[in-house]
């Protein structure tokens, strides 16, 4: 995921996972901010500024938007079956 200014991206990225399985996550931002995983339940990420990576692991199948808080960007859009 990238954050340079107002732009975020990737736009509503597709991935898909198995319930249970680790999600990583890469950051390279000019900013420090925060994923809110509209998962159940749901789930917060905060990354630093500068380049990162952080795990996830969504456990109910179904479809998970992951939206950067400030910009209120989908960056990713996970199917969980």
């Amino acid at each position: 995921m990238t954050v340079k200014g107002t732009e975020v991206g990737p736009n509503a990225q597709e991935l898909s996972a198995a319930p249970g399985e680790s999600i990583t996550i890469d950051f390279d931002t000019d900013r420090a901010g925060q994923l809110h995983v509209h998962s159940k339940p749901e789930q917060y990420v905060d990354f630093p500024a500068g380049t990162s990576s952080k795990k996830l692991v969504i456990e109910t199948p179904g479809t998970v938007e992951i939206e950067e808080h400030d910009s209120e960007a989908v960056v990713a859009v996970v199917t969980v079956k």
